[in-house]
C-alpha cells in the first residue's frame, strides 16, 4: 500500500505538508514523478515547480535521492521501506491546481501526490488531518473520494484502488455550504465556497436534480456511473469555470450566477442559465471524456503532450448538450435555449479565426494554441468548444434529414456509450465518421469534410429554416452585444464601428483585442493602445462605441491613443463591422412541431 499523509498546518504560508510512505522494498534508480499536466486541461502546467523541498529516509536515515529531470526524482540506493516528505506551494485559484489559505483549501492531486513508476495500478490511501484551524473553524472536506475512516467533518482516511484514480478526486475544504438531492438513488452534494447570503440552495438543488436525470436518461441508464457525486464550486466576484473528474467536479463561478430566495422561482436568468450549463457540461463529461475517451488517451501519459483531433467531440458535443439538455430537462423554456445558442454562435462569428483554422486543427493545436491565447487569438483560431457544438447542432440536423427523423446524434450517443464508454474501448481519430455512417446507412463524407476539415461556414440558415426559426446575421454596433433570441427580425442598418474590444482604464479606452480588417486596425491601433480622445474630445471606455456608431460611415475622424506612455494621433476612415451577430426568432407564433421534436426530444 502506498499512503500519503496531507498536512496543512503552514496555511498562512499557503504550503501543503506532504508525507509519502511506502511500505515495501525498492531498488536503487526506482523513479518517481508529479504529472506536468492534469487531464482535461490540455497545457504542460509543471506542477513540480510548486515543490518547495523535499527529502527521503528509511526508518529515520537519510535516503539518497536526486532529480532526473523538471518533474522526476530517483532513488540512489535499495532500501525496505520508504518516507519522502515534501512541501507545495499552494496559491493558484483555479479548478486546475491547488490553493491554500485561512479559509479554505483545494487541490487536485495531479499537484500533490507523487506517482511510484511501475506501481500506478497499487492501492493508494490519502490522510488528511484537520489542522488547529480547521478544528477551531469547523472546516467540513468536500470529495468524491471513498471515505475508509473519517470524522464527522471529513478528515481522516480516504482510499483510492490506483493512481489514475488517485487524481481523479479533487478535495476542498473550509466552511462550505452543503446542498444535496439524489439522481435515481445516487447521491450528489453540492458544495459551496464563499457563498453569499440569501441563496436559494432548494431551487439550485431542485434544478440540478432535474439536469442530472435528464442526462441520465438521455444515455439509456437507470443511474449515473458511479456511487457518488460531488459539485464543489468556489463562488468569486466575477469566476467561471470547471474542470470535469470521475465522480465530481470543480466549478468556478460568480456571485451574481446564483439566484437568490427573493428572486421569481418561474424565470431563469441568463446569469443562473450560465451556471446551470456550466454545471450541465461537467456532468456530461461524465459520460463524454470520463469514460468515453478517444484512443490516445488509453493509457494516459501525464509526463507530455497528448494530441487528438477529437476535442470538437468530446469537448464541442458537451458544449451542444449542456445547453440543450437545459430545455430538455423543462428548466428553460424553448426560447431561452434559442438565445442562449445565438449567443454561442455569435462568439464563432466574431472571429476571423475559423477561417484560418480547422475544428480538428483546433483541437490538436489545444496544448500550443487553444490554451496559449494571446491578444490575436480571435483573429488566428476557433475554439473547438463553441465551433465544436456548432458542428454538433449540424450534424443532429443532418442525421434527422437524412433519416426522416428516424435518428439523431442522441442515438449515435447512446451507441458510442454503449459499445466504447461501458467497455473501455477508446474512439479513432475517425471512428465517429464511421459510428454515423453505420448508424445511419448513409455516407456523410461531404458534410464531415465541410465541417471538420474546412474552414467553410456551416449552413446554419438552412438547417434552421427546416425548424422554423429565422436565422439573422447582422453587423454589431457594440462590442458588449452578445446576440440572442428577439421576438421578430431586426431590421437595421449598419453604423460605424471601431472593431476593437476595450477595457476601462484611467486615462481612457484600453484596447484588449482589435478585430481583424477592422477600421482601427487598418488606422494602426494596436492591443495594448489607450484610446483618449476621438476627433480631440476625451473619451471613456463606455463612451467609446456609442460615440463611434453615432458619427456616418465613411466619416475620417482623429484618434488620440497612448501607445507605452508615448502620445499618438491617427486618422481613421469609419466602417461598419462584418455581419457577425447572430439573432433567432420563431417565424410563427409558437414554436414548430420540428424544433419542439428537436429541442424537448
Amino acid at each position: 500500500m502506498i499512503h500519503y499523509t496531507i498536512g496543512f498546518e503552514q496555511a498562512n504560508a499557503h504550503i501543503f505538508d506532504i508525507k509519502l510512505n511506502i511500505n515495501f522494498p525498492l531498488h536503487k534508480g526506482q523513479q518517481f514523478y508529479l504529472p506536468d499536466w492534469i487531464p482535461g486541461s490540455y497545457m504542460i502546467r509543471d506542477f513540480a515547480r510548486n515543490i518547495i523541498t523535499l527529502d527521503a529516509n528509511t526508518k529515520g536515515t537519510s535516503v539518497g535521492f536526486e532529480k532526473t529531470g523538471k518533474s522526476g526524482w530517483q532513488l540512489l540506493e535499495n532500501v525496505d521501506c520508504l518516507e519522502i516528505n515534501y512541501q507545495v506551494y499552494a496559491w493558484d485559484l483555479s479548478v486546475r491546481s491547488a490553493h491554500l489559505d485561512n479559509v479554505h483549501g483545494f487541490f487536485n492531486g495531479t499537484s500533490l501526490f507523487l506517482a511510484i513508476k511501475n506501481y500506478e495500478s497499487e492501492k493508494h490511501t490519502v490522510i488528511l488531518n484537520a489542522s488547529l484551524l480547521a478544528k477551531d473553524n469547523n472546516w467540513i472536506v468536500a470529495t468524491a473520494m471513498p471515505a475508509k475512516n473519517i470524522d464527522s467533518n471529513g478528515f481522516g482516511k480516504y482510499v483510492s484502488d490506483n493512481y489514475q484514480e488517485l487524481i481523479d478526486h479533487p478535495f476542498e475544504f473550509g466552511q462550505l455550504v452543503k446542498v444535496s438531492f439524489d439522481v435515481f438513488g445516487v447521491p450528489h452534494d453540492m458544495f459551496f465556497t464563499e457563498a453569499p447570503p440569501r441563496v436559494d440552495w432548494e431551487r439550485i438543488a431542485a434544478d440540478l436534480k432535474k439536469i442530472c436525470e435528464t442526462e441520465v436518461k438521455f444515455f439509456g441508464d437507470e443511474k449515473p456511473p458511479f456511487e457518488r457525486y460531488v459539485f464543489m464550486t468556489f463562488v468569486q466576484k466575477k469566476g467561471f469555470g470547471g474542470l470535469e473528474h470521475m465522480a465530481s467536479t470543480a466549478l468556478h463561478c460568480s456571485f451574481e450566477d446564483l439566484p437568490l430566495i427573493s428572486e421569481n422561482s418561474d424565470k431563469v436568468d441568463e446569469n443562473y442559465r450560465t451556471f446551470l450549463s456550466l454545471c450541465c457540461h461537467e456532468y456530461f463529461h461524465n459520460w463524454n471524456v470520463k469514460r468515453i475517451k478517444p484512443a490516445s488517451f488509453i493509457p494516459m501519459s501525464l509526463n507530455k503532450e497528448v494530441h487528438t483531433e477529437l476535442l470538437w467531440f468530446f469537448e464541442g458535443i458537451t458544449s451542444y448538450y449542456d445547453e440543450l439538455l437545459l430545455a430538455r430537462s423543462g428548466v428553460i423554456p424553448v426560447d431561452a435555449y434559442l438565445d442562449m445558442i445565438a449567443k454561442l454562435y455569435t462568439r464563432v462569428m466574431r472571429g476571423k479565426g475559423r477561417y484560418k483554422q480547422t475544428v480538428t486543427e483546433s483541437s490538436f493545436d489545444a496544448w500550443t494554441k487553444f490554451y496559449k491565447q494571446d491578444e490575436n487569438a480571435m483573429n488566428a483560431i476557433v475554439s473547438y468548444y463553441t465551433k465544436g457544438a456548432m458542428v454538433a447542432f449540424c450534424l443532429d440536423q443532418e442525421i434527422r434529414h437524412k433519416t426522416n427523423g428516424m435518428q439523431s446524434l442522441d442515438d449515435l450517443m447512446r451507441v458510442i456509450w454503449r459499445d466504447y464508454g461501458k467497455t473501455g474501448r477508446g474512439l479513432g481519430e475517425t471512428q465517429v465518421q464511421q459510428l454515423v455512417k453505420e448508424l445511419t446507412g448513409q455516407s456523410f463524407n461531404e458534410f464531415f469534410d465541410k465541417a471538420l476539415y474546412s474552414t467553410d461556414d456551416l449552413p446554419l440558415k438552412e438547417y434552421f429554416d427546416r425548424l422554423g426559426v429565422n436565422y439573422q446575421q447582422i453587423p454589431q454596433y457594440l462590442a458588449t452585444e452578445k446576440g440572442g433570441y428577439i421576438d421578430k427580425p431586426k431590421e437595421r442598418q449598419p453604423l460605424s464601428f471601431l472593431g476593437v474590444i476595450c477595457q476601462a482604464d484611467p486615462l481612457g479606452a484600453k484596447v484588449s483585442i482589435v478585430f481583424e480588417d477592422s477600421c482601427a486596425q487598418m488606422a494602426g491601433i494596436s492591443s495594448g493602445d489607450i484610446i483618449i480622445a476621438i476627433d480631440d474630445i476625451r473619451i471613456t471606455a463606455d463612451e467609446l462605441d456609442k460615440t463611434i456608431s453615432r458619427i456616418p460611415l465613411s466619416t475620417q475622424v482623429s484618434i488620440s491613443y497612448f501607445r507605452r506612455d508615448k502620445l499618438y494621433r491617427t486618422e481613421c476612415t469609419l466602417t461598419h463591422s462584418d455581419d457577425n451577430t447572430v439573432y433567432l426568432s420563431f417565424q410563427n407564433e409558437k414554436p414548430a412541431d420540428e424544433i419542439v421534436k428537436w429541442v424537448l426530444g
